[in-house]
């Protein structure tokens, strides 16, 4: 109900609903040297290994592979990369 409208019933004034609670949204913690965090993406960006891929490729004059979205975050000590999903598993097989 909006601040000053009457109960159809009673016909006295409703009081407001109180304000919803704020949401407080808290960073993540900070990772250790040589941790690593994956977390999904749903921007717009280009994976970062299909653009390096791209770039060595036009460099040596080959043919181009493709570039394609990124679906995840690859996060570490040292920054953040954006990885498309098959370049995000490639990742991790090399990690374990």
């Amino acid at each position: 109900m909006l601040s000053g409208q009457l109960d159809l019933f009673t016909g006295q004034r409703a009081d407001p609903p109180p304000p919803a609670a704020p949401r407080i949204r808290r960073p993540a913690a900070p990772l250790a040297p040589g941790e690593i965090r994956y977390r999904v993406f749903a921007g717009q960006r280009d994976c970062a290994d299909c653009w390096s891929a791209q770039t060595a490729a036009s460099k040596a004059g080959a043919a181009m592979p493709f570039r394609r979205h990124a679906t995840c975050v690859r996060e570490s000590a040292e920054g953040k990369t954006h990885l498309c999903a098959e370049h995000k598993a490639a990742r991790q097989g090399g990690e374990r």
